[in-house]
């Protein structure tokens, strides 16, 4: 089980290379650090079907994650399906008994 001062780890010697390339041409260099962060986050992201969302949505409201592990998952997200579900239960209040179809 991962605990919150576990490092992420992966091999990536090319990938590390070419930080250093562009640290070395770019005034300031660059901060690899937050760079893997964010782009661990935009892959995370990406990864995640519609279902997996929804699916983190119903664990963060129940309280199995935090909203800051929520929010690196489905980030707007949040908001979003909050936004669906509200809609969704107030479409189902409708009174729809003069309604009908030929």
């Amino acid at each position: 089980m991962a605990a919150n001062n576990d490092k992420v780890q992966f091999r990536g010697e090319t990938e590390k290379a070419a930080s250093k390339v562009v640290d070395q041409i770019r005034l300031g260099g660059i901060n690899v650090s937050e760079l893997a962060r964010e782009g661990l986050k935009e892959k995370l992201r990406e990864t995640l079907s519609d279902e997996e969302k929804i699916e983190i949505h119903r664990r963060y409201e129940q309280g199995e994650i935090s909203e800051e592990v929520a929010e690196v998952l489905i980030g707007d997200g949040i908001a979003e399906i909050e936004r669906e579900a509200a809609a969704f239960e107030d479409a189902m209040e409708l009174d729809t008994s003069g309604v009908y179809q030929e």
